[in-house]
């Protein structure tokens, strides 16, 4: 059993929390400029303008160089900030349909784009492994700014998520963006929870369960 974080168990959103986080250690001047920056990206995804996908992931890798610096602890304390935001905004009734599958026995897995300490937080309240983004560190265990490796989204998610499975069939997946896609697609249940325009368009054409209230309906 494998579900997405962001969007999919929770409302809430790393970048609101990294923002905040920075704003009160000193870092504020740095995340506004960043943010004032990389706003017209954002009007323009929302406007169709360009892939929203890729401009997510842009901006997530932006937004890391604002870490750059801190020590491992500091992270650690950020990556509980997340992960303590996240749950306050989880959907509640998602969550329980995961605690499901885990009292039937099965496996868990949170595969998400956001920060792998955050993530792993987040995970071990429900009994869940994580597959996320790992950030990067020298050899002093500070943060270099950047991530070790590519954002844990689309293509990519899908083959960790691959690699966990194994030789196991994967029952169900949870997703809410079209970089979920690719992971659904591998699901014999794929469901949509509360689906940007893409998911939307392909869990219908597939016959997907589609979540937008407190019960999935399916797709039409």
């Amino acid at each position: 059993m494998v579900s997405d974080l962001e969007g999919t168990l929770t409302t809430g959103e790393t970048w609101r929390i990294v923002g905040e986080y920075l704003k009160t250690h000193g870092r504020g001047g740095r995340y506004r400029l960043f943010f004032y920056l990389h706003l017209p990206g954002v009007l323009a995804a929302r406007a169709g303008l360009i892939n929203a996908q890729r401009y997510r992931e842009r901006w997530f890798e932006d937004m890391t160089r604002l870490l750059a610096g801190l020590s491992r602890a500091q992270i650690e304390d950020l990556a509980r900030a997340i992960a303590d935001e996240l749950w306050r905004a989880r959907r509640a009734d998602v969550i329980a349909e995961l605690e499901e599958y885990r009292a039937a026995g099965a496996r868990l897995l949170i595969a998400s784009g956001t920060y792998s300490q955050a993530a792993e937080a987040f995970a071990g309240r429900i009994g869940a492994q994580a597959i996320a983004t790992p950030i990067q560190f020298d050899d002093a265990g500070r943060a270099t700014g950047r991530l070790d490796g590519v954002v844990s989204t689309g293509e990519v998610k899908a083959a960790r998520v691959r690699a966990w499975l194994g030789d196991d069939v994967l029952l169900a997946a949870y997703g809410d963006t079209e970089g979920d896609i690719p992971m659904l697609r591998l699901a014999q249940q794929p469901v949509a929870v509360f689906p940007d325009a893409t998911l939307r368009a392909e869990a219908v054409k597939r016959g997907w369960r589609i979540i937008e209230g407190l019960s999935g309906q399916p797709g039409e």
